[in-house]
């Protein structure tokens, strides 16, 4: 009688593992679909990209990923002719109200403090002949950034390209 109880311990605790571990979502970043599937998809063919907001070094990254999980859809980039605009806009929101005026970008380094904050990218999908909004979403990170920390690109990549992935699922693919 007391190995069984072992053994039902045993299973109990690989269970709880094996539950855990379904439970992560894979990524460090989140996202969100603000609005889908209103438009002509079957009419959309290429798109331009544009930014707003989006910081420097993100800007090349963060675009050449979009554009890379945005083409798996069907979908051209071209800067010319187009049906659709992709604009990427950033926006970040700090945790701590005493940091509200520290912009996270533009650090003294003489600033000794810890930055807590959720930056956003949010994408919008519209018409380019009429304006019109066709999709929406947004990727979000929570950040807690030290004083003298960097961007990893290397790391940051996939994660950002996991999650465009993710956010685009709703989509409709083009034939």
């Amino acid at each position: 009688m007391v190995n069984s109880g072992k053994s039902v311990k045993v299973v109990i605790l690989a269970l709880i593992v094996l539950l855990s571990s379904c439970a992560q979502t894979g990524g460090q970043i989140g996202y969100s679909v603000n609005l889908c599937c209103p438009g002509n998809y079957g009419e959309y063919k290429e798109y331009r990209i544009e930014t707003q907001d989006l910081p420097s070094f993100l800007g090349d990254y963060v675009i050449a990923e979009f554009d890379r999980v945005f083409q798996e859809k069907g979908l051209t980039r071209n800067d010319n002719r187009n049906q659709l605009r992709v604009t990427l806009s950033y926006r970040h929101i700090n945790l701590n109200a005493e940091q509200e005026t520290i912009d996270p970008f533009e650090r003294r380094v003489d600033e000794d403090v810890t930055l807590r904050y959720v930056a956003t990218i949010l994408v919008d999908i519209r018409e380019s002949s009429t304006g019109q909004l066709v999709w929406s979403g947004q990727i979000n990170r929570i950040h807690t950034v030290v004083p003298g920390e960097y961007m990893h690109e290397d790391r940051a990549r996939p994660e950002f390209a996991g999650a465009f992935r993710q956010m685009l699922t709703s989509y409709p693919a083009h034939d």
